[in-house]
């Protein structure tokens, strides 16, 4: 983990600073209470004064370290609760770079002793997380997972968790699939389609199987000129404002939606992927990306045009209400408009819904 606490304000705070350089540089037994004053500036009655021991301020220390990734652990889930069929995914990425920017700072530098306290420290504070985004995740899918919620909790924790935050980054990389196999087992989910249940934001290298499937689709988008949209394709993407779901180097859906005009911009599902429910987890996935109580719109076709039937069921299905009569591209079209939901905007389905969405 990267960031220090911010541990502002008065002699004790001065001291837990002190505590911390020092157990960073020499490792818990290499710091003694003198070296803590000394450093500090202080003589060694003060510190009895705040602290009972080294136990006690070295807990102190760990405390104001984690204090903002215990804040920032809490917002993912909350932000989750918007957006499940990403949370897990985005829960993990956030340690993989946050455990990266740690390892560029004090790799060189850090005890043995202290890498392992802060490693059991950061386990304790994930598990309880994780318990939530276990729940989260199975009311979301409406499948249970293989083992009890807690114990489910605890493998994610020590197994996927502990990869993570082991030394041997590379192997944990390496070993990356058959870890997230690992995972939609243990949250009961089949392995084998597990990707076309995360939308990942677009990159470069998605182009190419993007404008494939843009003109698969291309009679259902009047106006679609190839050449200028591949130029904005590369904008969107840039500004982080294009999804996608993959199957290996397919690009199965995409979407793309404009921040500053609050609006989806473009959504298509390859024929071979419509029933799978990948249109809806991306205008969800779009949807958190702006606050709660945003009026997020997309023009589809009006009522009655043949053409934007399936459209237009989505977005009814998602609360997208009608608005007005437009035009693009000289077509006649209609604005909808949806507020966004503290939630997902998905809502829930019935059990034989389901069971036909598995059986498709």
């Amino acid at each position: 983990m990267s960031r220090k606490p911010a541990l502002d304000g008065g002699k004790r705070d001065e001291i837990a600073k002190a505590a911390l350089e020092l157990f960073l540089k020499s490792g818990y037994d290499g710091t003694s209470v003198r070296s803590i004053m000394n450093q500090a500036g202080g003589e060694v009655g003060l510190f009895y004064y705040y602290f009972k021991n080294k136990d006690d301020v070295f807990d102190a220390v760990l405390d104001l370290f984690f204090a903002h990734y215990d804040t920032d652990f809490a917002a993912l889930v909350a932000h989750g609760r918007r957006n499940p069929c990403r949370l897990m995914q985005d829960f993990f990425e956030y340690m993989e770079r946050e455990t990266a920017k740690f390892r560029a700072q004090y790799a060189d530098k850090l005890h043995r002793t202290v890498r392992w306290a802060i490693r059991e420290h950061t386990l304790t504070i994930i598990e309880p997380y994780l318990r939530q985004v276990v729940d989260i995740q199975s009311a979301y899918y409406g499948v249970p997972p293989a083992l009890s919620p807690e114990v489910a909790a605890l493998y994610l924790t020590h197994g996927v968790g502990s990869a993570i935050l082991h030394e041997d980054s590379a192997t944990y990389l390496q070993d990356r699939m058959q870890i997230k196999k690992g995972v939609s087992l243990l949250m009961g989910m089949p392995a084998d389609d597990q990707e076309l249940r995360i939308p990942y934001p677009a990159s470069a290298e998605d182009i190419p199987g993007w404008m494939a499937l843009a003109r698969a689709v291309k009679d259902s988008f009047p106006g679609l000129d190839e050449a200028k949209y591949k130029g904005q394709l590369a904008e969107y993407i840039r500004r982080g404002e294009a999804w996608v779901y993959r199957d290996g180097k397919t690009i199965a859906a995409a979407l793309l939606f404009s921040k500053e005009r609050q609006e989806i911009d473009f959504l298509a599902v390859s024929p071979k992927y419509r029933r799978h429910g990948l249109a809806a987890r991306l205008v969800e996935t779009a949807a958190a990306q702006f606050p709660v109580g945003t009026l997020l719109s997309v023009t589809t076709y009006r009522e009655g045009d043949p053409l934007g039937t399936a459209a237009r069921a989505l977005y009814k299905r998602l609360g997208f209400a009608d608005g007005e009569l437009t035009e693009a591209f000289g077509y006649p079209c209609q604005k909808r408009t949806m507020t966004v939901p503290d939630g997902t905007p998905i809502p829930p389905k019935s059990v034989a819904q389901k069971n036909d969405e598995k059986g498709a």
